[in-house]
């Protein structure tokens, strides 16, 4: 299909991007309807947002999504005037609807509508308005992916009608042998995270900014062409020599002392540009256990919390994938089936609570389940089955350690393979994106209690406070967030337990890390150098790290490292230091891993 793109690329844009945003808010105002329908104002709403998109793209000749948005229109007409009212199978036809609108705009911005059949669509949105009649959007989600043909589905839905009060039809496919358990939920599934991918996709494209926001920035831009004219004008005198070197020492010590003020304060201005909700990340997941949940039969209360609580952008879309893999998790293999709740002594309906909140200069997101939690004794048993851990040392292992073992790739105690998750299936590659981002991951669980995840993550992935240290001649960067405090200590502090060093600090004995040993810098480790030590907080671990000099903290711009070095688990990137030498910034959780790893090569060796 054609179309004439001849209008101003300007308004399309506008167009865009407003009707971008109205659907995402149709997104998660429809869910909420679904559980209070007689909010009037709710459907208003919704019947706006929708009129507003078919209203422009009529004027813009988008004739597809004039004709999709006029049917859907219908619907909500339909619904204000109280001669319907809301149904399930009502709301998966405007959610899919809106998949549809979304897929098309994202169609315009990259170029230009294409060729939609959406003729079931059409007939599916006709078919919600009346009371009777089997479902048939998962029909038509299975016909199009090939796993039954149209002529099965067709007598499996002359079947169902018959029995009005029978079965579902995904338990009839099922229960007949013409598609999976699997299949039938996956179709839902999969559907779902496109559509989620398909928002973050789109939320990338644009971000809006108070516009006091970019009054602070033209003023801190002002203030710094001002002192830039001041150090010409200084520069200029120097050079003619019609002032002392002496005398314009002072005037250059108060001019660099200014610019660094106002360059940080252009940096934080800068960031805050950068800053938006995390509702950008959490308003798809009311989508996604709505559908999830239907699929596995299950009945689930999501609460989510924090929303207002704002994240960098760029870790809007990095944060999406991690998220709905903990999420699905929760669903599919941490909350029970509501029989097998009621026999535990709980609501038929489990509850997943999604919070985010902002503590000192991180952002702390958790995901919290009421479900069966994790057996860390079933974990202890796979991890001592797969050679991860000798049943001797296992006896002395603590629960957090022991559930350290879900985040080791392909370890899994789940027994019966899903299609849409498994836990601790993945937990590896989780955990790998966290630290993408320079966060953590911790995970508490209480059997028949539940399961609560908490992601740590920094403010923004820009700017790095950083601790300078420096072991022989090489200057290294620690993350500021993750130390806790600095000391000198005396050699007769240190002490070997079971052929590990460590560290005895106002009663606590902690882990000793030497730097000068892991990086193998040379000169005598247990000589008088190396008596500074950083103590380190890892999750709930604490680890002293021994290194020769402390310098100082420093903000920097952290940068990735190239492929050749991807795989250094100790290294979490690089940056440049105000001499221009390359410095690396450390990964604390990757030093303890790999002297643990030293460890025990040593002790076998």
């Amino acid at each position: 299909m054609e179309n004439d793109f001849l209008q101003d690329p300007a308004m399309i844009q506008e167009f865009l991007t407003e009707s971008e945003e109205l659907l995402q808010g149709m997104d998660q105002d429809m869910i909420t309807l679904e559980s209070t329908p007689d909010d009037a104002e709710l459907l208003n709403r919704i019947f706006r947002a929708l009129h507003t998109i078919k209203g422009t793209s009529g004027f813009l000749n988008f004739e597809p999504v004039v004709r999709l948005g006029h049917r859907a229109e219908d619907v909500l007409n339909v619904l204000r005037r109280g001669e319907l009212r809301l149904t399930r199978r009502i709301t998966d036809a405007l959610l899919a609807a809106r998949d549809q609108l979304g897929q098309m705009l994202s169609d315009i911005r990259r170029g230009g509508l294409k060729t939609y059949d959406l003729d079931a669509l059409l007939e599916e949105l006709e078919a919600a308005q009346k009371p009777e009649g089997p479902p048939l959007r998962l029909g038509e989600i299975l016909v199009a992916e090939g796993v039954i043909e149209r002529q099965a589905l067709e007598s499996i839905l002359q079947e169902q009608a018959a029995f009005p009060q029978g079965p579902k039809l995904g338990e009839l496919l099922v229960r007949k042998g013409l598609a999976s358990t699997a299949e039938v939920g996956n179709a839902l599934a999969s559907q779902t995270v496109g559509a989620a991918r398909e928002v973050a996709a789109r939320e990338g494209q644009t971000v809006r900014v108070d516009s006091a926001k970019l009054d602070e920035l033209i003023n801190l831009i002002g203030e710094l062409v001002l002192e830039r004219n001041r150090l010409n004008q200084l520069t200029r005198d120097l050079t003619s020599g019609r002032v002392a070197a002496d005398a314009l020492h002072p005037a250059f010590s108060l001019s660099a002392a200014r610019l660094s003020f106002v360059t940080e304060e252009l940096q934080t201005a800068c960031l805050k540009t950068r800053m938006v909700p995390i509702d950008m990340v959490f308003r798809k997941f009311p989508r996604l256990v709505r559908d999830l949940a239907g699929s596995l039969q299950k009945e689930v209360e999501l609460e989510v919390r924090g929303q207002s609580t704002e994240i960098d952008k760029t870790m809007v879309e990095l944060l999406g994938d991690p998220l709905v893999h903990l999420v699905r998790n929760s669903l599919d293999h941490g909350l029970e089936m509501p029989d097998v709740r009621e026999r535990h002594g709980k609501p038929r309906k489990g509850t997943i609570r999604l919070e985010a909140r902002q503590e000192g200069d991180q952002i702390v997101i958790s995901i919290a389940d009421d479900g069966a939690g994790i057996d860390p004794e079933r974990v202890l048993r796979k991890a001592v089955e797969k050679g991860l851990v000798t049943a001797e040392r296992g006896r002395h292992l603590v629960q957090r350690e022991i559930l350290d073992f879900i985040f080791l790739p392909g370890f899994s105690t789940v027994e019966k393979v899903s299609n849409l998750s498994g836990r601790g299936v993945g937990m590896d590659v989780v955990r790998s994106n966290l630290k993408r981002m320079n966060g953590s991951i911790q995970l508490e669980s209480n059997v028949n209690k539940g399961t609560t995840v908490l992601l740590q993550l920094p403010l923004t992935l820009a700017i790095l406070q950083v601790l300078l240290v420096q072991v022989s001649e090489e200057i290294y960067a620690l993350p500021l967030r993750l130390v806790l405090e600095t000391s000198r200590v005396r050699k007769d502090e240190v002490h070997l337990v079971e052929g590990i060093e460590v560290l005895r600090l106002r009663g606590e004995t902690l882990p000793l890390l030497r730097l000068r040993k892991m990086f193998a810098t040379g000169a005598d480790v247990n000589g008088s150098g190396g008596e500074n030590v950083v103590v380190l907080t890892i999750g709930e671990k604490r680890v002293a790290l021994m290194v020769d000099r402390l310098i100082g903290q420093e903000s920097t711009v952290i940068k990735p490292l190239g492929s050749y070095l991807h795989n250094c688990v100790s290294i979490a990137g690089a940056t440049v230091g105000g001499d221009g030498r390359v410095r690396l910034v450390l990964d604390p959780a990757g030093l303890l891993a790999s002297a643990q790893g030293l460890t025990v090569r040593e002790t076998v060796q």
